[in-house]
């Protein structure tokens, strides 16, 4: 439950998961199982480590189907045959996962250009000082400005509008920079990435951790 004196965005993130994803990307298949993973019963048995498309929480399922590398699966349909089994961090993919991740995010991105150009649009400050687009890499008190400055003309309509109408280049490449930094837990705010509490946050001693959720807000 969120204290009643804390704005939404200063929710702590509770230790146990409370989400669940519905579809995800394969990041790795390993059809012979891996001897060095660190859960028992897929050191011999085949599994694929999974990028959520909700949350963007990293799985790692067993499977009775031979799954393809960038493939979609959908978790709750029987005939994918899949059984999503932990939850798991950064440090836990395959070197090929993590190679294959930051493709996937930006198809992820793709499919949810709508919500990604709401957050353009309706986001807010954290602080007094720091607004969450200032959270995205690249994002100065200057171009913070340009962009308020636009969407108070008029909404933005797509990432070619928001490019067009403040001169950023890029916006997906941009936004993946931040949901990795999220995944790798390098900083305290979570704007897209649910962070589920495998440690500390790499980027700050503080224990609480913040998540915005600003793809959840905005469905």
């Amino acid at each position: 439950m969120m204290a009643e004196n804390r704005r939404p965005y200063e929710r702590k993130v509770e230790r146990r998961v409370e989400r669940r994803e519905k579809f995800a990307y394969v990041l790795d298949y390993l059809r012979e199982g891996n001897p060095l993973d660190k859960h028992k019963i897929h050191k011999n048995r085949p599994f694929a480590q999974l990028l959520g498309t909700d949350y963007f929480m990293l799985m790692e399922a067993s499977t009775i189907k031979e799954l393809q590398i960038e493939e979609k699966v959908d978790l709750e349909n029987p005939s994918f045959g899949i059984k999503v089994d932990f939850i798991i961090s950064y440090d836990d993919l395959t070197s090929v996962a993590k190679d294959t991740l930051n493709r996937v995010i930006k198809k992820i991105i793709e499919e949810k250009e709508k919500l990604f150009v709401e957050f353009f649009n309706k986001s807010e400050p954290l602080t007094l000082k720091l607004h969450a687009l200032e959270l995205l890499p690249g994002i100065g008190k200057k171009t913070l400005r340009e962009i308020l400055e636009e969407r108070k003309k008029k909404p933005f309509e797509s990432f070619k509008d928001i490019e067009d109408r403040t001169g950023i280049k890029n916006i997906i490449d941009i936004i993946a920079e931040r949901i990795l930094i999220e995944i790798e837990r390098k900083d305290k705010y979570y704007l897209f990435a649910y962070p589920i509490d495998h440690k500390k946050p790499q980027a700050t001693q503080q224990q609480e951790i913040i998540y915005v959720g600003y793809l959840e807000k905005l469905k």
